[in-house]
């Protein structure tokens, strides 16, 4: 090593390449490329399978065009519909009682006849009073005797007072005599406790109304035995009838009391809420309600099966769908991109007709399968629309 003019070493010089070394570097240039061109030649060919699957589904949804299933559908219709809650029941008497009478006995007489009205304490039927008669017998002779023997013990012990007073008599003979007094005069006591009790029962060998109503049911005849506490004729005030049912959650509180419900079918007939508990059975998840309904003119059915309305809230806007588009778990199949059939969640609930009325989820454009039964979910379809909705149907009232 050499040392130049200003003290410093010079910086030593790399030997020339030789004939090898190039050769290897252009070797090893060769292999990048051709792997750098294998791997694009590889994405390509993984390209071009591709597309040619896809044409070839393309291809073979398009020759299978022809053969999608047709399907009915519909689309929904605008309309209105005035909130309300439905009840549904039996519309029973408010005042019903099945009459019995409360001692054993034979039916002597019917005093009343099926459809009649009676007061309240007239009476409805009668029991054979054979055996009560001799029972009055009885106790009227043993209350003759009790009386006889307390008159009689009531003169002596008056005679031994005056002889006692005198000293003819012991003091003994006066106490004993009032003894056997007060014995006889408790023995008649009973004897007239008893005429009491078989008055009570020749009572209630005569059955009588509780309360004035219409008479329901009687006994086919005379003759039968009729035993105590058995319901034998049939009392019902068909004044005033009740309508006695339970209602959801959220019926309960759009519901007060005092709230007006009109019955279907009857000439506007209407009643009142009377009676609204706020609490759900654990089981149903229902509460109770009643409505009171007048009758004084007769027009309505006891007993009957019957449906009230109680609006709720104002018109309200909605589209109308026939109900044979509602699938069991509330939703709809509707026609989407390309044919296909979808899903649906909405919010719907069911008219008075019969009728689906959605609030939310759905547009007028959208179409509706007719029959969702008869369609599978994602299957392409031909839909085959037909008319609108009929909206001849009135204003509907529906239940939420």
């Amino acid at each position: 090593m050499s040392n130049d003019r200003d003290g410093h070493d010079a910086p030593a010089l790399l030997p020339p390449a030789t004939p090898l070394a190039r050769r290897l570097a252009a070797l090893t240039a060769l292999l990048v490329l051709g792997g750098l061109g294998l791997l694009l030649w590889l994405r390509l060919r993984e390209a071009s399978a591709e597309q040619a699957r896809l044409e070839a589904a393309r291809v073979e949804s398009a020759a299978h065009a022809d053969d999608a299933a047709s399907l009915e559908v519909v689309r929904p219709v605008e309309t209105t519909y005035t909130p309300t809650v439905v009840l549904q029941g039996t519309l029973e008497p408010v005042q019903a009682a099945d009459v019995g009478f409360e001692v054993p006995g034979r039916i002597a007489r019917v005093d009343v006849e099926l459809g009649q009205h009676v007061e309240t304490g007239q009476a409805l039927a009668s029991l054979d009073r054979a055996s009560v008669g001799a029972q009055t017998a009885q106790t009227d002779a043993a209350i003759a005797v009790a009386q006889a023997n307390v008159d009689m013990l009531r003169d002596r012990v008056a005679l031994l007072e005056t002889l006692t007073q005198s000293g003819a008599a012991p003091e003994r003979e006066l106490t004993m005599a009032r003894q056997q007094l007060a014995v006889a005069e408790a023995q008649l006591g009973q004897a007239r406790a008893s005429l009491r009790s078989v008055q009570t029962v020749s009572a209630d060998h005569v059955l009588r109304a509780p309360f004035a109503g219409v008479v329901t049911r009687v006994p086919h005849g005379v003759g039968a035995v009729a035993g105590p506490g058995v319901g034998l004729v049939r009392i019902e005030d068909l004044g005033s009838l009740r309508l006695r049912t339970t209602v959801s959650e959220s019926e309960l509180e759009a519901l007060a009391l005092g709230s007006t419900a009109a019955l279907d079918g009857h000439g506007g007939a209407t009643g009142t809420i009377r009676s609204l508990v706020r609490s759900l059975d654990p089981n149903t998840r229902r509460a109770p309600v009643e409505a009171l309904f007048s009758n004084a003119d007769g027009r309505l059915i006891a007993n009957a099966l019957e449906r009230a309305r109680v609006v709720v809230d104002r018109p309200r806007p909605a589209l109308r769908l026939p109900s044979t588009t509602r699938r069991p778990n509330g939703t709809l199949l509707v026609i989407g991109a390309g044919n296909r059939v979808e899903a649906r969640p909405v919010e719907a609930q069911t008219d008075l007709d019969g009728s689906w009325l959605v609030t939310a989820g759905l547009t007028l454009e959208d179409r509706v399968v007719l029959r969702p039964a008869t369609a599978r979910e994602g299957a392409v379809v031909m839909p085959l629309e037909g008319a609108r909705t009929d909206t001849s149907v009135p204003q509907a009232v529906a239940a939420p």
